[in-house]
């Protein structure tokens, strides 16, 4: 009676003793699944045996997986390409196959038990031809010792300072907006426009002075009834002078006369004009102007008016509109500088000359002549500079430098040093004409390929002639075999013939 057991693909050893222990009769036939690597491993197959045995089981392998049925053909157990193959054969569990090694140390115990002594060993003459061969390899291995401790053991140093000398190129580039990209034919590099609009109120003390009418004059006038009804002044009342410059007076007190024809009342009053024009003589004030006066009322001033001042104020001036224009102006231009230099980009500068302002509104507080002592402008610009971004300078400034390089020289571009002159610069509208300098050390190039073929197996002077004579070098070459103790042996004395074995140094 035989059994079939599936295995599944993640089957592994532990599962497939669970399977066994399990199983319902004595042979089991194990189908083990495409892809599964379980029995890629000649100890599995030992585990597998092991197992059945311990089980008292026949078990076989049904699979056509080649790997595996070689594999369990070595080891001892039984492979089926079906398992109706399998139910049909009678099969058995084998044991492993022994190797050529083993089949051999076999004969020999077997041998040694039968009483023939040792069969690998009888023959004398094999004996001695061992021997000798084992000499022979012996002096054989000796001689490639030598031969391999004269190759390796030897090693070189050798130290070279390549020819160098300093290159140098002076560009006049113009940077312009226009440009799309870098042109070292047309010696163009691309620039970008910045712009900012600010605005500023500023204020100053205007510088010419005069006298203006500060206070008005003061003083008192007489009323004179004209009626036989009495009459109340209100404040207010208009009186005037007759004679000369009209100068107006209004009343500040109440005067209130009796009703008698020539009855008097004395008001204070106050020139409408402020300034000295208002100081009049006695007897000057003789008109009454209120409407609702006349031919009610005479008037007269018994005493001169006094009081009326003048004071010094400024004056506008087109001087001082245009040093406040200035002042402001100057202003909003550091503001506006400093605004787009916060536009700047890594690596750009903006050239002072490039920037230019126009004046968007430009409002005064005051006008022209007019009295005051403070001027206020109100101003707003719109200012524009040209960016000028040093890398693409630089950049052209490296071809320039390579553009000048010989064949057999190195440009070491991490010692390449740019010089952009931003204070020396010249402007065509938007358009920056600058200068830039670059240099750069430019050293010979060596090959360590060529070095080691150059030196190989030579003395170290003689080594060192040869480098002399075959590189452009700016000191005389170092060649250094080591270790130190290998001069004893002039035979080992000699630069290695191995390249890995030369060491090039290369001081720049």
């Amino acid at each position: 009676m035989q059994q079939v057991i599936y295995l599944e693909i993640e089957d592994d050893m532990p599962a497939i003793r669970d399977l066994l222990e399990g199983a319902q009769a004595r042979r089991v036939l194990l189908v083990v699944p495409r892809g599964s690597d379980t029995f890629y491993e000649p100890i599995n197959l030992r585990i597998l045996r092991r197992y059945a045995a311990n089980l008292a089981l026949e078990v076989a392998l049904v699979t056509g997986d080649g790997r595996v049925r070689r594999l369990a053909g070595e080891e001892g157990v039984a492979v089926m390409s079906s398992v109706r193959r399998g139910r049909r054969s009678q099969w058995r569990s084998g044991t492993p196959r022994r190797s050529a090694a083993q089949r051999a140390a076999a004969a020999r115990v077997e041998g040694l038990r039968a009483g023939r002594g040792d069969q690998g060993y009888g023959d004398r003459l094999i004996v001695w031809a061992g021997r000798i061969l084992g000499i022979l390899l012996f002096l054989f291995l000796l001689a490639m010792v030598l031969v391999l401790a004269a190759l390796v053991v030897p090693q070189a140093q050798v130290t070279l300072v390549p020819f160098r000398e300093v290159v140098e190129v002076d560009l006049e580039l113009r940077a312009d907006p226009q440009a799309e990209k870098a042109s070292l034919t047309n010696l163009i590099i691309p620039a970008r426009v910045l712009e900012a609009e600010v605005e500023e109120h500023g204020e100053i003390a205007t510088v010419n002075k005069k006298d203006s009418p500060d206070a008005p004059a003061i003083g008192s006038v007489t009323f004179i009834n004209q009626a036989a009804a009495p009459l109340t002044i209100e404040p207010g009342a208009i009186v005037r002078t007759a004679t000369g410059t009209t100068v107006r007076f209004r009343t500040v007190t109440t005067a209130t006369l009796p009703a008698a024809v020539g009855a008097t009342a004395d008001a204070q009053i106050e020139s409408l004009a402020p300034g000295p024009v208002g100081n009049v003589p006695a007897a000057t004030i003789t008109e009454v102007e209120t409407p609702g006066l006349r031919g009610k009322v005479r008037v007269i001033n018994e005493q001169a008016t006094q009081g009326g001042g003048v004071k010094q104020v400024g004056v506008v001036t087109r001087a001082d509109m245009d040093r406040l224009k200035a002042q402001v102006l100057q202003q909003l231009q550091q503001r506006a500088f400093a605004e787009l230099e916060q536009q700047l980009g890594e690596g750009e500068f903006m050239p002072p000359e490039s920037m230019s302002v126009e004046i968007l509104a430009e409002v005064y507080d005051q006008f022209l002549d007019a009295e005051a002592d403070v001027l206020g402008l109100q101003m707003r610009i719109l200012a524009s500079g040209t960016a000028v971004d040093r890398a693409n300078a630089n950049g052209l400034a490296y071809e320039a430098l390579k553009e000048r390089i010989p064949s057999t020289y190195e440009l070491q571009s991490e010692e390449i040093t740019f010089q952009v002159d931003e204070e020396t610069l010249a402007m065509e509208g938007r358009v920056v004409v600058l200068q830039v300098k670059a240099s750069a050390p430019l050293i010979v190039e060596l090959d360590p390929g060529e070095v080691r073929a150059a030196v190989a197996g030579l003395k170290a002077d003689e080594a060192s002639q040869v480098l002399s004579e075959s590189f452009a070098l700016d000191a005389p070459p170092v060649v250094q075999i080591l270790p130190d103790w290998i001069k004893r042996w002039e035979w080992l004395d000699h630069v290695p013939r191995l390249p890995f074995r030369i060491q090039v140094v290369v001081l720049e």
